[in-house]
């Protein structure tokens, strides 16, 4: 992949992480009828909300999926071929390292967010 590609990619892994984090709380207070008490709960409305919190979880894996189908369409398409020098046998070795840059950065982003609300948002609530 060439160095322009790959960086775009990566603010857009940093930028994915960063959002990730959010969504992901958001979702899951969904899930979990967060907002009210047990007592309360009424499964005309709050049954229909769960079910956004997990339509909300199963888009956010489609949208990851999608993203790194991406990311394996614009890298090299080509697989290194090494043969054993001991045995002779040719072996393929797939090209893995952009994918996993990008996940390194989807996480590094979410780390980032979360060391904000740690550090800076929830001191200063």
């Amino acid at each position: 992949m060439p160095w322009w590609k790959r960086l775009i990619f990566s603010v857009i892994s940093l930028i994915w992480g960063f959002v990730s984090l959010d969504y992901l709380y958001y979702a899951f207070s969904k899930l979990t009828n967060a907002k009210g008490k047990p007592e309360n709960y009424k499964p005309e409305s709050d049954g229909i909300m769960q079910l956004i919190g997990l339509f909300m979880f199963i888009l956010w894996f489609c949208i990851n999926a999608f993203y790194f189908w991406l990311l394996k369409k614009s890298s090299l398409q080509i697989d290194v071929v090494e043969e054993d020098y001991k045995t002779g046998k040719q072996t393929i070795k797939k090209k893995w390292f952009d994918i996993i840059l990008q996940a390194a950065f989807i996480l590094t982003g979410i780390i980032i967010r979360w060391a904000y609300i740690i550090y800076i948002y929830i001191p200063n609530a």
